[in-house]
């Protein structure tokens, strides 16, 4: 009976205990549920903020490269297409920001200029063999345009080339705010040109001015504006660029600007069939859009949270029978202790089965006595294969908890260490152990719960190379100052630049100094007055506000009291949910370029002052024929005044038609030549054209501009030749009248000449006769008298053939002809028949020819008249008792005649006129020496037709030298 009651109360504590288990686990797994459903509804936001932000990022990556190219292309100008090709080659932008389709620029284009820029865009285009179409802006008009005129790649767009941005309603309304605003600007979603599907685009234009700087006004703005640089992409793959196999579960809209009120949605990336998962909803602005991010957020909450309170209901629940029949059993007997003993083990093994983390035991000596299922995971060895084997298998030197000894029966000092291990495939692990050790009748163990770090140590070293990379630029940048700070505005980073510009020392500004404090303090007063903020402290904040960099010219104050100036780029600094945690500044030093700023402005003026003070016209053209500058000279030659013809096309205005009063097209004038081809042109035969109407004539020189190697434009200078071209007729007028006077003197000559050839043969003729005694005897005193008036004759007759000669040589008629001569026997021949003649005056005469001087192919009666010349010459011009020398040697493929003489010479100063007709040598008239002229200009033609040259050396009262050269076998002028 007391067994009984006993039994009764054993089994009612076991009942009650049970019960109040399981009501206590209930509330715990409701509670427990409540919190994972929170953790799901916040890691669901998490996940679509980063959404929101990787989209955010992928564009600020495309914006940052697009400036890179708007900055190459203000500092070196419209580029060829060739060399933009080359730059964007070199810039590998699609590889380098998946999503992009092409990356192109467009120029703006006023209305008056579209026809001459199509046509030096399609020459470009055409010379770049780039694969780039034909070249027109479409569609047509006559306004104002934006045509795309770069693109990269070529391929598959070549529908966008020519497009003009400004035809189409969101693609006008972008590129006009990127303008006038000077940031960049997203279009509202579009179709690309060269889309064939359904996708939606759109495009990010970035301004281009010809302004180093962003002009500070939206008029500057405007008036520097010369195109845009722009990125077309597919918003498709602009989210798969960004979020990669997650692209699927999200849905985008565009809801309008950022500046207005928000609109429909309006589609612009919604895939064909969306994962499934909760639906969440972000807002991103950005480049004056606003964007609904909608993402199928699939919160990955981790075993503990997912399956937490079923697991806590069961586990309570399995705890209260456990609970219950562990006091049932404290009241039982010894054998039924052994049987919830054998239990509780159990339920511990299973208990370590089921961790995620990885947990094993071994024993003191480093044997493995319990290796659960997450141990198998992470090593990749099941329990079979690694019980009872050391543990240095997967862990090198085991567990620390064990190498102290075997007596170490506490826990380890430090329980939670970092070990390296290695997995069943040979990858190296890293893991973090939490190890503790107990005593069992066995014997030491050591029980350690391992968890795999490797990617966590991957990351804090990708962290720790990117600091240390950031802390090298931060040191190698030390022509900029970079400065950072923090929301108060307290300065967190100070760089050697900064230290160099300010001569503040980075311990003395870090953490102690506001960044307000390195500027002007009267700047930044009239800053805040034109921001319309209340202190020096608001100013950046509101400059960024719209998430934007700011540019601008600032002064800073250095520690010496000097004043500098520089060009400042502030940045924000966010956090993953957009708060401003700091700024970040780089800046740049302004004096040297406020220096040669000055000195430009300096040189423009003074080339402004030399330029008017030019006797000639002188104006400037830029790549469109524009006239750039103008000089008073030019404007009033053409009647016009320096402001009116500023900012013209000066064909259109100055050269719109020829001479004759045709048309003048502009691709045929030498000035536009000038500016395609970089070509220096001078031309003295058109006209310019007054503003009355009335032809200029003018000489002019069309020059290239260039800077840094690409023409921008071309100067042009003229003179008004209206008198010089009246001279020039009167000249030609008067030279037609002397060649007419010419030829009766040539015809006059010629007959003459001919007249007196006949009747001078006959008196030498006689005359010879009578020296000959044919005629009878005469007296000593007749003979006399007769060998005068022979030698006259004679004289007369050569006179009179040199006259045929020239009349010949003047009328285009002389000819030689092309016989084989061999100038040994023609050499030696000329000798003999001058031998008399120097023998008469005591001079020795010498031939100094080898037997195999050569043969030419020539005239020989013409080549002997030019050897007679030379040496008759040299006897005449040469004293009694003097010498002269002829010799001919052989030199390579020519042959090379000399005849010397140790006569009068010739004065240095009258060598030049040697070989003019008609010229005598001033010492040969005051010797009284006869002569007319006209011998060594006919020997030099000879010579010349015979494929030779002739030259003298002369030296006054020493003797003279002709050099003779003709080629061996040469063909001869005919």
């Amino acid at each position: 009976m007391r067994e009984g009651r006993a039994g009764i109360v054993r089994w009612g504590a076991a009942v009650i205990t049970t019960a109040t288990v399981i009501a206590v686990a209930a509330v715990a797994s409701l509670f427990a549920a409540h919190v994972s459903d929170r953790t799901r509804d916040r890691e669901a936001k998490a996940q679509t903020v980063a959404a929101a932000t990787r989209l955010e990022r992928q564009v600020d990556h495309y914006v940052e490269a697009l400036r890179g190219v708007a900055a190459w292309l203000r500092t070196e100008g419209w580029p060829s297409r060739a060399e933009y090709q080359r730059y964007a080659d070199a810039l590998a932008v699609r590889p380098r920001y998946p999503g992009i389709q092409v990356v192109g620029a467009a120029q703006f284009v006023d209305g008056s200029a579209r026809a001459v820029f199509s046509r030096r865009t399609a020459t470009d285009l055409a010379a770049a063999r780039q694969g780039y179409p034909a070249f027109r802006i479409r569609p047509s008009g006559t306004g104002v345009a934006l045509p795309i005129t770069y693109v990269d790649p070529v391929g598959g767009n070549e529908a966008a080339v020519g497009f003009d941005l400004l035809s189409e309603p969101r693609r006008r309304s972008a590129a006009l705010a990127a303008r006038d605003l000077g940031v960049p600007r997203l279009t509202a979603p579009t179709k690309l040109v060269q889309e064939t599907g359904r996708q939606h685009g759109a495009l990010v234009m970035v301004p281009v001015y010809r302004t180093t700087t962003t002009p500070a006004t939206a008029a500057a703005r405007r008036e520097a504006f010369t195109g845009v640089v722009y990125a077309a992409f597919r918003m498709g793959d602009l989210a798969e660029g960004a979020l990669g196999a997650d692209a699927d579960r999200l849905q985008l809209d565009d809801i309008g600007a950022t500046a207005a009120p928000a609109t429909s949605p309006d589609a612009l990336y919604a895939p064909a069939a969306a994962a499934g998962g909760t639906p969440e909803r972000a807002e991103l602005s950005m480049q004056g859009r606003r964007w609904l991010v909608r993402f199928a957020a699939a919160p990955n909450l981790g075993p503990l949270t997912q399956y937490g309170p079923l697991a806590l209901a069961i586990g309570g629940a399995a705890v209260a029978v456990l609970a219950g029949a562990l006091l049932l059993a404290l009241t039982s007997a010894r054998t039924r202790a052994r049987v919830l003993a054998v239990s509780m083990t159990a339920e511990l093994h299973s208990v370590t089965d089921t961790a995620t983390d990885a947990i094993v035991t071994v024993d003191h000596t480093g044997s493995v006595t319990a290796w659960n299922r997450g141990a198998a995971r992470l090593f990749g060895v099941e329990p079979a294969g690694i019980l009872g084997a050391p543990v240095d298998r997967v862990i090198p030197g085991g567990l620390p908890a064990l190498t102290d000894g075997p007596e170490a029966a506490s826990p380890h000092p430090d329980p939670t260490i970092e070990l390296d291990a290695t997995s069943a495939d040979g990858s190296e692990l890293h893991l973090e152990a939490s190890v503790s050790t107990w005593k069992s009748p066995r014997g030491l163990f050591a029980t350690a719960i391992l968890r795999d770090v490797t990617e966590r140590r991957r990351a804090e070293a990708e962290i720790r190379r990117t600091n240390d990379l950031l802390e090298g630029v931060l040191r190698g940048a030390t022509e900029c100052a970079i400065i950072g700070c923090d929301a108060t505005g307290q300065i967190t980073v100070f760089n050697e630049g900064a230290h160099r510009m300010l001569g503040y020392r980075a311990e003395e500004v870090i953490g102690t100094s506001v960044l307000d404090a390195l500027h002007d303090p009267a700047e930044m007063a009239a800053v805040a007055h034109e921001l319309g903020v209340e202190s020096a402290a608001d100013i950046f904040p509101v400059l960024l506000r719209d998430g934007l960099p700011s540019t601008r010219e600032w002064t800073f104050v250095r520690s010496d009291g000097y004043k500098l100036p520089v060009l400042l780029t502030v940045t924000s600094l966010r956090n993953v949910d957009g708060t401003v945690e700091g700024h970040i500044g780089i800046a740049f030093d302004l004096t040297e370029a406020h220096r040669l700023e000055r000195e430009r402005a300096r040189l423009a003026n003074r080339f402004e002052q030399l330029v008017d003070c030019s006797g000639e016209g002188i104006y400037g053209l830029d790549q469109d024929d524009r006239i750039t500058f103008v000089n008073r000279q030019a404007a009033r030659s053409l009647g016009w005044d320096v402001e009116e013809l500023l900012g013209r096309v000066a064909h259109e205005v100055l050269h719109h038609h020829l001479p004759d009063g045709s048309p003048y097209p502009a691709e045929d004038c030498p000035i536009a030549r000038t500016i395609a081809g970089g070509s220096t042109n001078r031309v003295d035969s058109e006209v310019f054209w007054r503003r009355d109407g009335t032809p200029l004539a003018v000489e002019y020189v069309a020059a290239p501009l260039r800077r840094d190697g690409q023409i921008e434009g071309a100067v042009v200078t003229f003179a008004d030749i209206t008198d010089r071209k009246r001279t020039e007729q009167a000249l030609k007028d008067a030279v037609a009248g002397l060649r007419e006077i010419d030829q009766v003197r040539t015809d006059l000559v010629s007959t003459v000449s001919h007249e007196l050839r006949t009747p001078l043969t006959s008196i030498s003729g006689y005359l010879e006769l009578l020296l000959d005694g044919d005629v009878g005897p005469i007296t000593p005193a007749q003979a006399q008298m007769v060998q005068v008036a022979h030698r006259s004759s004679q004289r007369l007759l050569l006179l009179v053939e040199d006259l045929l000669t020239l009349s010949r040589i003047d009328a285009g008629v002389f000819r030689v002809r092309q016989d084989e001569v061999d100038l040994t026997p023609l050499l030696d021949a000329a000798v003999g028949a001058i031998r008399p003649l120097a023998l008469s005056k005591n001079i020795t005469l010498t031939c100094d020819v080898p037997a195999d001087v050569g043969v030419v192919r020539g005239d020989a009666a013409h080549l002997d008249r030019a050897l007679l010349n030379l040496l008759s010459n040299a006897v005449k011009f040469t004293p009694g008792g003097g010498a002269v020398t002829l010799a001919g040697r052989r030199v390579g493929d020519e042959v090379v005649i000399t005849v010397a003489d140790t006569g009068i010479g010739i004065p240095a100063d009258e060598q030049s006129r040697l070989f003019d007709r008609f010229f005598r040598s001033s010492n040969a008239m005051d010797e009284a020496i006869q002569g007319t002229g006209l011998g060594l200009s006919i020997v030099r033609t000879i010579v010349e037709h015979h494929g030779g040259r002739i030259g003298a050396e002369s030296e006054l009262g020493t003797g003279t030298t002709f050099t003779l050269t003709l080629p061996v076998h040469a063909a001869v002028r005919v």
